[in-house]
């Protein structure tokens, strides 16, 4: 199996091909583009900041809605909303039954440490082992479960923004998550993918719960170039931006600890895959029927976006990607889900 010589994908990944140097068409044309659109972000900070001011005292409760995972991303997302910012936000974390009782305990401590008012999402729990269970079964290898998985956490966020009327989201995305938002052909074509593989199980119950979530997708901008944050506020539509895709922020995972630690006394979590991450437990089980099914994890995929932005070592993110789940595991998962046989 051919892989890039610059990212980690390999020659499984949807449209990939590779020059003489046996670097992949994908890192060219990332380099051609950052050429092209160097002036399309802010320059600094105080450029952002200057933006976002506009949706303070917009006379509703909250300025921004900041979904927290309780690593150490999405913490210093709200740590800098809140402190440097001035923003007031509403803070949603989302626990659909596998994130680790750490992750919630750091999203709780740091809401009271800013004193800031906190939305935990516990539900819809039989509806995501169904999703967990249909998406690892299916044969389909474009779709991650993560991905779709990711998706559904995503829109719980965009319902809470509209329920509260708050205009704006902003949230601790990598630049590599950032660009497969950014990708809406891709994004289309998957969604149609997706709709295919739950009419297959004929669960109309589940494919009735998943195309509602979908209702309010109209309803949001994405951040794209800073003309989405100089313009008047649109107080209909709600503005997503994924905090790192600014040069100025970087997903360096050993600062950002350093930063929550200083803080609100973050605590680490088990060891997590990707490694030096906080994700929920069931991330092993649907990257092991990943790598099982295409070769490349939903993972190889943002992080490639990272090598590509200087983040990050391709050393480094090889070694992130290693999958060595804790005993056992992959095999409980499987059963509380029911796909046992496929491991």
């Amino acid at each position: 199996m051919q892989i890039c010589k610059t990212c980690v994908l390999p020659d499984t990944y949807p449209g990939i091909s590779f020059d003489r140097e046996g670097i992949c068409n994908y890192c060219r044309e990332y380099a051609a583009r950052e050429k092209q659109e160097i002036h399309r972000h802010f320059n600094n900070e105080e450029e952002l900041m200057g933006c976002l001011q506009k949706y303070k005292n917009l006379g509703r409760d909250y300025d921004v809605l900041v979904p927290l995972s309780g690593g150490v991303d999405s913490s210093f997302t709200l740590i800098l909303m809140v402190e440097k910012f001035g923003l007031k936000p509403l803070v949603f974390h989302n626990d659909h039954g596998y994130e680790q009782e750490v992750a919630s305990r750091n999203a709780e401590r740091l809401c009271k440490e800013l004193d800031v008012d906190l939305i935990i999402w516990k539900r819809d729990f039989l509806f995501m082992k169904k999703l967990f269970k249909y998406f690892n079964e299916s044969d389909d290898v474009d779709l991650s479960p993560c991905f779709v998985c990711g998706n559904m956490l995503y829109l719980n966020g965009l319902q809470l923004a509209d329920q509260f009327n708050i205009p704006l989201v902003v949230n601790g995305y990598s630049k590599g998550q950032a660009e497969m938002m950014h990708d809406t052909e891709r994004s289309r074509e998957l969604y149609g993918k997706m709709i295919e593989v739950i009419l297959e199980t004929g669960d109309r119950e589940f494919f009735d719960q998943f195309n509602k979530k979908w209702e309010l997708l109209d309803k949001q901008i994405i951040y794209k170039s800073k003309q989405d944050l100089e313009k008047e506020v649109d107080t209909d539509r709600i503005l997503f931006i994924p905090l790192f895709v600014f040069k100025f922020y970087k997903t360096h995972k050993e600062e950002l600890q350093k930063i929550c630690r200083e803080r609100f006394n973050w605590q680490p979590l088990e060891v997590g895959y990707p490694a030096r991450t906080t994700n929920c437990r069931m991330i092993w089980l649907n990257s092991y029927m990943d790598l099982k099914k295409r070769h490349y994890t939903h993972y190889h995929d943002e992080y490639s976006t990272l090598i590509r932005a200087g983040e990050i070592s391709r050393e480094q993110v090889l070694k992130d990607l290693e999958l060595n789940p804790p005993g056992g595991l992959l095999e409980r998962l499987a059963e509380e889900i029911g796909i046992k046989d496929l491991l």
